[in-house]
């Protein structure tokens, strides 16, 4: 049986052994999330699911008694956090196993130790992936990442250094416009080079 986080449809929580039904919320059937209790009748409702109804001014869903009062159950709130749950990211290959109350800091992006689940980029690059492919994306996809210029000393973040340095670095080679024997020519040195390239057409002295 799966219990789904209030509002993050991606977390579906697969309980070991299905829960008892005293813990299933009379509305949406589904296990409680927030627990209230009801004063009329002692119906169990999740407070997602009761919290329209008590706004509206409706009576009990369960024995049609007007005037509705919830409390939080905390008692069955503990219960229902007792319970083993696995890792939503079990599809992914998590093999956690634990109490529904620790799943938070099983999953915590900056304090979790699941490793399937995806977090966000240190460096501020925008990017998400699993906390175990940080270390690969920090070293080699970041385009926040620290990079020194392949061609000179030259040091900033990876994108800055592809798209705003090469295009004036003064070492950064380029092909010869003749397509000689040469290959590449350092930027700075292109000029030169063409006056001196065997293929570099000039204008006849007899013409």
């Amino acid at each position: 049986m799966a219990a789904s986080e209030p509002g993050n449809a991606d977390y579906e929580w697969e309980f070991i052994e299905p829960p008892a039904s005293e813990l299933d919320c009379e509305m949406c059937h589904n296990v409680l999330r927030e627990p209230f209790l009801t004063a009329c009748c002692g119906s169990h409702f999740c407070q997602a699911c009761v919290d329209p109804v008590v706004k509206e001014g409706k009576p009990c869903p369960s024995c049609g008694e007007g005037e509705l009062t919830m409390i939080l159950d905390k008692k069955t709130r503990r219960k229902i956090f007792s319970l083993d749950v696995r890792c939503p990211m079990w599809r992914r290959g998590c093999k956690w196993v634990g109490e529904l109350g620790d799943r938070s800091d099983h999953l915590d992006e900056k304090d979790g130790d699941c490793q399937f689940v995806d977090v966000s980029c240190s460096n501020a690059c925008g990017g998400r992936v699993q906390r175990r492919e940080l270390p690969t994306h920090l070293e080699q996809a970041c385009p926040k990442r620290a990079y020194v210029c392949d061609y000179c000393p030259f040091e900033a973040t990876f994108d800055v250094v592809t798209t705003q340095h090469w295009p004036v670095c003064g070492y950064f080679p380029l092909p010869c416009p003749n397509k000689c024997d040469v290959g590449r020519v350092e930027r700075q040195n292109l000029e030169q080079h063409l006056k001196e390239c065997s293929l570099q057409e000039v204008e006849c002295d007899f013409s």
